[in-house]
């Protein structure tokens, strides 16, 4: 997981494990569609990742990682 600042808002990359399909992608969505804090999610299952805006008022990174790790899939960082 690797952050920007923008704003007022963050920005965190993680790589996912075992994300294969569009079914994949949109159970990841969902884990965290219409959480206080987060701001917007891009999943892409080609590319096995996942890119957050986020306000890190409200949320953590380790939050957001916590309540992705519940849809059932591994998430590491992404070197920068």
């Amino acid at each position: 997981m690797v952050t920007n600042r923008v704003n007022d808002l963050e920005k965190a990359y993680f790589k996912v494990v075992g994300m294969y399909c569009s079914s994949c992608k949109s159970i990841i969505e969902k884990q965290l569609k219409g959480e206080r804090g987060i701001r917007r999610i891009d999943v892409d299952f080609m590319t096995n990742s996942v890119i957050l805006k986020f306000d890190p008022s409200i949320m953590t990174k380790e939050e957001i990682k916590d309540r992705l790790e519940k849809s059932g899939y591994n998430f590491i960082r992404i070197a920068s």
